[in-house]
């Protein structure tokens, strides 16, 4: 079976998931549309409703800023289409389930794109952890270092990734590690928080403390360093510890794993949901989670 996708918003990571697509037996992309005069070799709408209403798309993927997502997400699940929004999967906690509420009241198949609801470093992460592999008492840490914000490859979305609004890289790239947390140790809540921020008001540094149903995670961000995207995140316990870096990289002392983007895993769960079939990809629910610890960190 194959499924047309429209892809709303043509940014450096709207590009790379239409790569994905292409390659994916399952779609085709039937459209895209972005107001800005982008070169990608895909038909263009003219605009957001003739996009959303074509009869051939079956999804629409959602790439466009935070604070627009859930006006979006409401237009698809009118118009009764299957979603595929980036994360975060909003800028508030209102906002967030929001989405969740006019994804379930419309009944569509929905879903966030979080790499590491597939990526193999963290579902074998995830093994170790129920496995008991790694022992009891486990406790997990958070560090990630950028030499500027926004990084330099995001200089087509410098506007909205600088500002607090919607960017600050709490929201942009320590959610996929709170999302994989979750995952990894059950519900949270945020027992402790600091924020430094700069003169544009957007975080430079964040320290918090997070408390899992089955674990603690300290979390250790900075704009500061040499380093362009740092990031780490261990997992320790009992019988020994497991490290995710440079974002698809698992050390652990029974066999690593070597970076793997999961662009084209996450495309091919897609397909799974569309056709109604169990997939692994992070739900709104676990959206909407992400955002609830997130925006609670940044409050």
């Amino acid at each position: 079976m194959t499924f047309g996708v429209g892809v709303l918003g043509l940014g450096v990571i709207g590009q790379r998931l239409i790569e994905g697509f292409e390659a994916d037996p399952h779609f085709r992309v039937i459209a895209a549309y972005d107001p800005s005069p982008v070169d990608v070799d895909v038909p263009r709408a003219n605009s957001v409703q003739e996009l959303i209403t074509n009869p051939a798309i079956a999804c629409i993927y959602i790439a466009t800023p935070p604070a627009t997502h859930e006006e979006l997400v409401r237009a698809v699940a009118d118009a009764r289409k299957a979603i595929f929004c980036e994360k975060p999967l909003a800028a508030s906690a209102t906002s967030a389930h929001a989405c969740l509420e006019a994804a379930l009241d419309a009944g569509v198949p929905a879903a966030v794109n979080f790499p590491f609801a597939t990526a193999p470093a963290a579902v074998r992460l995830k093994e170790l952890v129920e496995t008991g592999a790694l022992g009891d008492g486990l406790s997990a840490t958070l560090k990630v270092r950028f030499k500027t914000w926004p990084r330099g490859w995001q200089h087509s979305a410098v506007g909205w990734l600088a500002g607090p609004e919607q960017g600050g890289f709490t929201r942009e790239v320590v959610s996929h590690f709170v999302f994989l947390a979750l995952r990894l140790f059950g519900p949270a809540t945020v027992v402790e928080k600091q924020i430094q921020r700069g003169p544009s008001g957007t975080e430079t540094r964040v320290k918090a403390i997070l408390q899992f149903a089955r674990c603690r995670l300290v979390i250790d961000g900075a704009v500061e360093g040499e380093i362009d995207d740092l990031n780490q995140f261990e997992v320790r316990g009992s019988k020994g510890s497991a490290m995710m870096s440079d974002w698809y990289r698992l050390r652990y002392a029974g066999g690593d794993i070597e970076p793997v983007r999961a662009v084209g895993s996450q495309i091919a769960e897609l397909a799974k949901l569309l056709a109604g079939e169990p997939c692994h990809l992070a739900t709104m629910q676990e959206a909407a989670d992400v955002v609830e610890i997130i925006e609670s960190i940044l409050s």
